[in-house]
């Protein structure tokens, strides 16, 4: 009995010590900042797009006198939502917060940090409910993770003086509540995008023409998107089509246990072909802004060592490449072994 109680306690003890250094760990250390610095990116990027995309059309899409009036926009307002284009009918007012949404989107995509976050969550939720017609659907959740993102530093790559604040990081690591933030943010935002993915899969797994492997037959012939003739083409095959369906039912299922796996491949198998298939979305749907933002979504969902690993082996492959297909040419009249000479008699010399 005693030897019993002995081996509990030393199993307890051990667990407690193993979630103290979990928790230690996530306290001291900032996790996921490439991931979140892509996302910031991915989300300024695609805000501009919309803003720029239809420019010259702006006053009839966003404006006081759009088609969709000021009135009906507020009565379409979710449950304490808002938008700064509803607050007046005065075109020059919608001129100033247009064009605000644009400066605050470029900045916030270059820059980053917590209050060009913020600036860019009011900003983003005002465009998006002023005319949620003209919405591809990766909106919703980009106006999620905004949220999140304000809690984090995504400012600390592809932003200037990104290195010098990593390098602070690294001098300061130790327990503070700017880093479980940052944690507790980021690990929100790869929990919804997994949650997403998760339900996408199951409800189509439950679909009958999901299972039938014909749904993708029955997308790509849908009029309202800027349907491909290759891609309704190929969805026209049905090995091609249920191939497709089936493949994009098995890794929208598979994300939340490839980011839990302790295999790092996994993870990158499953984030790239999930980015694979929304790059294939963009071109063969035009749905470009959805497909941007959930490939921003996806980029959270590795972890920074997952990124430094494709880093070196990129540049791994590309020295291989530069190192055999790279030769220099050999002068006009002289032959490898004339050259060859004149090496070795200027190494001598």
């Amino acid at each position: 009995m005693t030897g019993v109680l002995a081996l509990l306690s030393r199993g307890w003890q051990d667990g407690t010590a193993r979630l103290d250094a979990v928790l230690l760990r996530f306290a001291t250390r900032k996790h996921r900042l490439i991931g979140v610095a892509m996302l910031r990116v991915v989300i300024g990027f695609a805000t501009l797009l919309y803003c720029l995309s239809d420019y010259s059309k702006r006053r009839f899409l966003w404006g006081p006198d759009s088609y969709n009036s000021i009135s009906t926009a507020k009565a379409a307002l979710p449950r304490w939502g808002f938008s700064i284009f509803l607050w007046s009918h005065s075109t020059l007012w919608f001129e100033i917060a247009y064009h605000a949404v644009i400066v605050v989107a470029l900045a916030f995509m270059i820059f980053g940090g917590r209050v060009l976050t913020l600036a860019q969550a009011v900003m983003m939720w005002s465009l998006h409910n002023r005319n949620q017609d003209i919405l591809e659907g990766g909106d919703n959740l980009a106006q999620i993770l905004i949220l999140f993102l304000v809690f984090t530093v995504s400012n600390a790559y592809f932003a200037p003086g990104a290195k010098q604040r990593r390098a602070r990081m690294r001098e300061r690591e130790q327990p503070t509540i700017s880093t479980v933030l940052h944690n507790l943010g980021a690990f929100l935002i790869v929990f919804q995008t997994a949650v997403l993915y998760f339900a996408a899969g199951y409800w189509k797994i439950t679909g009958k023409m999901w299972q039938d492997g014909v749904a993708m037959y029955y997308i790509s012939r849908i009029t309202g998107f800027e349907m491909s003739a290759k891609y309704a083409h190929l969805m026209g095959n049905a090995i091609v089509g249920t191939a497709v369906c089936y493949f994009t039912i098995f890794i929208e299922l598979a994300l939340p246990f490839a980011i839990l796996s302790a295999r790092p491949w996994v993870r990158k198998a499953n984030t790239v072909a999930l980015e694979g298939m929304h790059v294939g979305i963009m071109a063969f749907m035009g749905l470009v802004c959805f497909g941007l933002l959930m490939i921003g979504a996806d980029c959270t969902c590795l972890r920074d060592d997952d990124y430094r690993s494709l880093a070196r082996r990129f540049r791994s492959v590309k020295e291989r490449i530069l190192r055999r297909g790279w030769s220099p040419l050999p002068a006009r009249g002289m032959t490898p072994v004339a050259m060859t000479a004149g090496q070795d008699g200027a190494a001598d010399a």
